[in-house]
């Protein structure tokens, strides 16, 4: 296997959050289709009733600008604070700042590494939103870190991309095109250029792969080839929802609900300790 640049080097800098942020503004199915972004106001109903009368802490992970967010803040019970947690730090600082709240806090996160304990009362619940995150990263030890973390009674909300259909590698070559694009290219090629120690000259290359930890889950790739040495600048898992599903269970999280956009290209999970 080709060697991988960290996650984390794709977002870490303020001109490479707003790199991004051009992407997501012009490329993103949540930008792009309402369908998408009505699928983040579904879990509001069941969120309500588990959260009614409670204090409760609400902890954003990997939460960007807090676009996604923004669509629960107005719809939920106030929370008794609000955290905001990236690998960029400017990005964090924006999605606080979004949200309405007294108690606000952001900082940056390597949700790489074993997660702070976020602590609060004991006798209060709290709400962890993971949205977007979830392929970019190893998806079970996450999981498996967040359960470690989470203390019965929490709530995690989390988003995955999904490959359409019964196959992810099949589905994920159909939505391959959403990757390849100039202005990815310019994001990735920023990446690659600010990245230490550099990388000699090359090309960017997409494709999709099987994952190397588990070969039946696709990884849509962006490649930095360079001669004959080859690294993995981007990688995106597209799983399916039972592969989803499959790592909640293994987790030792429990499902309290599951949402899919129409075209099944995105879902959205609700699950508790």
């Amino acid at each position: 296997m080709p060697s991988e640049l960290p996650a984390s080097a794709l977002y870490s800098s303020p001109s490479l959050g707003r790199l991004w942020q051009k992407v997501h503004l012009a490329c993103s199915p949540f930008i792009l289709r309402r369908s998408v972004r009505k699928l983040y106001e579904r879990p509001i109903p069941i969120l309500r009733r588990h959260l009614a009368g409670i204090p409760y802490h609400w902890i954003a992970l990997g939460c960007a600008d807090g676009q996604k967010e923004s669509l629960l803040a107005g719809k939920l019970p106030p929370p008794a604070s609000f955290h905001a947690a990236d690998t960029n730090l400017s990005l964090a600082r924006r999605a606080a700042a979004r949200l309405k709240g007294t108690r606000k806090s952001c900082g940056r996160i390597n949700l790489n590494a074993q997660l702070p304990l976020f602590h609060q009362p004991f006798s209060q619940r709290r709400l962890f939103t993971l949205f977007g995150v979830l392929p970019n990263l190893p998806p079970f030890p996450l999981l498996h870190r967040l359960s470690q973390t989470m203390r019965k009674g929490d709530l995690l909300l989390l988003s995955a991309n999904l490959a359409p259909g019964e196959s992810s590698l099949a589905g994920a070559r159909k939505v391959l095109p959403q990757y390849d694009n100039p202005l990815t290219r310019q994001w990735l090629e920023s990446a690659v250029r600010g990245f230490r120690p550099h990388l000699s000259p090359g090309r960017l290359v997409f494709g999709v792969f099987p994952d190397p930890r588990q070969k039946s889950l696709a990884r849509i790739e962006a490649r930095w080839i360079s001669g004959r040495r080859v690294k993995v600048v981007l990688a995106s898992r597209r799983p399916t929802p039972r592969q989803v599903e499959a790592w909640i269970q293994r987790a030792r999280l429990r499902k309290i609900g599951r949402f899919l956009e129409p075209r099944q290209e995105e879902g959205i999970w609700l699950v508790t300790r």
